[in-house]
């Protein structure tokens, strides 16, 4: 009850915030081709950390020098996770990890809590799978680097890259920058995805194909079209063996709006298109065993499937509306009998 009430006397303040925020996307970003889209899981995590559940130091000081925001849109968002460091109440929003099976309104905390672990392991020499190279592949506004995780990769001597649309780049080192963040440990790759691609541009900025990587794709497949999901799965099966890439992806009944999810996904393909002025194109299939729709996805393209956890609950009639998965290179051995 204590929360509520704090986060309807916060309301008011919400608001202006938000009507402010959605001008200034518009305005400053999506009119200069610098990603809209970014600021969902950079915001949620911006508030988990002010909620005292998730720690994103980075997030919440280079937050006032991005495109869309402002010292008073930032101050009004961190408001809304007060509430929940203040009462102790988490919910669905804040709580960190999210429970399983997440709902819609945990996404950014399940995925978060899946990529984290893996990204964490990635990092360690001691770990499971170690890796020589981390990819932020798509990165936008993502913190990861300026946190414990870049001090491991510096410690390990494991290489950092961050690959997305030259605006998007150029905005985010200013921002850094601004407010006096090091990114020496990080090679920026900017990329006109529509002249040249990813792998192509990291080549020519250093990045090493014979090297183990670990590439995070997060929150990008459902704007891309299927050829373009594709290429970058096949790209990846190509790379040193053990390198991995973990993904999230909407259902395809939800993209395309189709039973079970004909009202919600209307809803959400609307709501990007209106607010961010993206589209949603591709998604994997949920319907039962949605695991098995990943595996033959990923399979297709030589990946082995190492993890998927479902976003949604599928049980009965219960369908998924997307997850998250880790596919895995193939050793020399297993690439050499396909």
């Amino acid at each position: 009850m204590i929360f509520v009430l704090m986060e309807l006397v916060l309301i008011p303040l919400f608001i202006p915030a938000m009507i402010l925020f959605t001008f200034r996307l518009w305005r400053y970003n999506i009119t200069k081709g610098i990603s809209g889209t970014a600021y969902e899981p950079f915001m949620a995590r911006m508030v988990m950390d002010v909620a005292g559940t998730r720690e994103d130091e980075a997030a919440v000081r280079i937050a006032p020098h991005l495109p869309a925001l402002s010292p008073f849109i930032v101050r009004a968002f961190c408001a809304i996770g007060l509430p929940s460091r203040w009462s102790g109440h988490r919910g669905a929003m804040f709580a960190f990890p999210a429970d399983r099976p997440s709902t819609i309104m945990a996404i950014m905390a399940h995925r978060s809590d899946f990529f984290d672990r893996l990204l964490a392991d990635a990092a360690d020499p001691n770990g499971e799978h170690p890796a020589k190279q981390i990819m932020i592949l798509g990165a936008g506004w993502d913190t990861r680097f300026y946190g414990s995780l870049g001090e491991a990769a510096m410690r390990f001597n494991v290489r950092c890259f961050e690959v997305d649309q030259p605006p998007t780049v150029r905005a985010k080192r200013a921002a850094l920058a601004r407010e006096g963040l090091s990114a020496d440990h990080v090679t920026f790759v900017e990329t006109d995805f529509n002249q040249r691609s990813w792998f192509q541009a990291a080549t020519e900025a250093g990045f090493d194909p014979a090297l183990p990587t670990f590439i995070l794709w997060e929150g990008v497949t459902m704007y891309l079209d299927d050829e373009a999901v594709e290429a970058t799965l096949r790209q990846v099966a190509r790379l040193a063996s053990g390198s991995r890439v973990a993904f999230d992806f909407f259902s395809r009944e939800l993209v395309q709006a189709e039973a079970p999810f004909r009202l919600l996904g209307s809803y959400a393909k609307m709501g990007v298109k209106l607010f961010f002025g993206e589209q949603l194109f591709f998604g994997i299939s949920t319907q039962a065993p949605a695991r098995e729709q990943v595996r033959a996805l990923v399979s297709s393209f030589g990946l082995e499937l190492g993890e998927h956890e479902p976003m949604g609950e599928e049980r009965g009639r219960k369908v998924p509306f997307g997850g998250v998965a880790l596919a895995v290179c193939r050793d020399e051995s297993a690439r050499s009998a396909v």
